[in-house]
């Protein structure tokens, strides 16, 4: 079974396409999974009830909003672009109340596609609202890792000095990881840094990952349905290539990283703020991600582009994006729909020549 609902091609328009379907260029599912994996740059893995009422309408610091950002294709157009939909309801939110029910939650996971733009811009668009509203706790990031903990401590003891170094010390500093294009995340970083918010990493070293895959573990105690889910999601983003063996390896190395963000999301959390943890959005789900090793209270964000079907039309209902959940609930609470990135041309070829030449 697809790890989405509908078993369709959607179509991922790039900023010159007409509005035609013949001009339409086609990416499934699959492909579009894979080129999240390859855009990111690094491990092949892919990445609680809502709030009550009285904690949805918490009040606000006094202050305004920053502006939203601009799209980056200001040609972008859909039914659906910028709308933020409440998964469970399948109601419209305004970014206002998107940032007042963060402000509910001691935990925020916002979950990105690596390779879009906007997903970043909106990233810095809620730390800076949060910031604005002097409410915000901490950012972790997936981006950084335990090898990077002692230059994290460092920057954070002199955070208002370090977020003014050129891009070029800022990242000698961070021992940054070029797998991740600094200039995506620098905005996010220099965000948490100017707030005086910790910044944190969240993912395990390539060594801690490395252990987790090791042959002869244990099989984890979870529920068969999300193990079934993190499997399919695992095997369709990369293409069907990875045997049994591998794939259960990278099945425990996806899940020891889950753990991880969830250890780091849960140590920045403080009472009276909100923290988040920027993320890949198969980590971001509630129903078999972070959220699931967590006990507090959080908000699971998909930013998530529009699409299209074969026929050029756009997909308008929300079940058209949401994944099959492992559980009776959604498996993101909210949903912010953005542009879409140009689709990668033959991500499963791009893929297979990774792993080959990996393997040689």
């Amino acid at each position: 079974m697809s790890l989405f609902r509908r078993s369709i091609n959607s179509s991922f328009r790039s900023s010159n396409e007409s509005e035609t379907p013949e001009r339409t260029a086609g990416v499934s599912r699959r492909q579009l999974l894979v080129g999240m994996v390859a855009s990111a740059g690094g491990l092949s893995v892919l990445g609680t009830a809502l709030a009550s009422p009285l904690a949805q309408a918490a009040q606000p610091a006094n202050g305004p909003l920053p502006p939203l950002p601009a799209w980056h294709d200001p040609k972008a157009s859909h039914p659906l672009l910028g709308s933020i939909l409440v998964a469970e309801g399948n109601r419209r939110l305004s970014p206002a109340a998107l940032v007042d029910w963060s402000q509910a939650h001691s935990m925020v996971l916002l979950g990105e596609h690596h390779d879009n733009p906007d997903h970043h811009q909106l990233e810095r668009w809620l730390i800076d609202a949060l910031v604005a509203r002097r409410q915000l706790g901490g950012v972790a990031l997936e981006m950084l890792d335990t090898t990077q903990d002692a230059a994290l401590s460092l920057a954070n003891r002199t955070s208002l000095a370090v977020a003014g170094l050129p891009d070029d010390e800022l990242q000698q500093l961070l021992a940054w990881n070029a797998r991740w294009p600094f200039t995506d995340y620098a905005p996010l970083l220099r965000g948490a840094l100017d707030s005086g918010a910790p910044l944190a990493s969240a993912s395990l070293s390539a060594a801690q990952l490395e252990a987790s895959m090791a042959p002869g573990q244990s099989p984890l105690a979870l529920p068969e349905a999300v193990l079934r889910l993190q499997r399919e999601a695992l095997d369709e983003g990369h293409c069907g290539l990875l045997g049994a063996e591998r794939l259960d390896a990278m099945l425990r190395a996806q899940l020891a990283r889950d753990q991880q963000m969830a250890e780091r999301l849960e140590g920045l959390a403080a009472d009276g703020a909100t923290s988040l943890l920027v993320c890949g959005s198969g980590h971001a789900r509630r129903d078999i991600g972070v959220p699931r090793w967590l006990d507090g209270s959080t908000l699971s964000v998909a930013l998530m582009p529009v699409a299209w079907d074969d026929a050029g039309q756009p997909l308008t209902h929300l079940t058209d994006y949401l994944p099959e959940s492992a559980g009776a609930a959604p498996a993101y609470d909210l949903v912010w729909f953005t542009p879409a990135t140009a689709p990668v041309a033959d991500a499963c070829e791009g893929l297979r020549e990774t792993m080959q030449t990996t393997v040689s």
